[in-house]
């Protein structure tokens, strides 16, 4: 027959174990699962400050056309490639007389990248609490009774 104080020797119960892996795995999943999806940038379009329309519309504003392009989507790389967008692909053409406002996707990539670290380390952070609050948890052993010699 074995001592009911011996559970407590073995560790924390399976149950214990299964959820925070699974809650572990799952996060994972999610992580990865997103990083693997290129990044889609919206970047700002402005009109081309060399260009003979930037110099009408320094004139008189109110020349803006009402269909002038404002933004335009340009797809970016995943998180694992190693350059922000695949240089050996044209950006998306742009009216005449318009430019990109910055160098699309190198903002958001990095700020994707930032996101990427501060989930993984949650991750662990949240590991190392859950296996430092286990141990704390543990009953103390109890003491050996001394056994008498018949």
């Amino acid at each position: 027959m074995s001592d009911p104080t011996d559970n407590h020797m073995r560790g924390p119960s399976r149950r214990s174990l299964i959820a925070p892996i699974a809650l572990v795995g799952w996060v994972l999943v999610l992580v990865f699962g997103w990083a693997l999806q290129p990044i889609e940038d919206t970047v700002p379009v402005v009109v081309d400050p060399t260009s003979e329309l930037a110099v009408v519309l320094a004139e008189n504003p109110a020349l803006t056309p009402d269909d002038a392009p404002r933004a335009q989507v340009v797809e970016c790389n995943t998180l694992f490639d190693a350059e922000p967008r695949d240089l050996s692909q044209p950006l998306p053409e742009l009216r005449a007389d318009y430019v990109y406002d910055r160098t699309p996707c190198e903002s958001p990539y990095a700020g994707a990248r930032l996101a990427a670290v501060v989930n993984a380390l949650a991750v662990v952070v949240l590991v190392a609490g859950w296996v430092w609050i286990t141990r704390r948890t543990l009953p103390d052993p109890a003491p050996l009774e001394p056994t008498t010699a018949a």
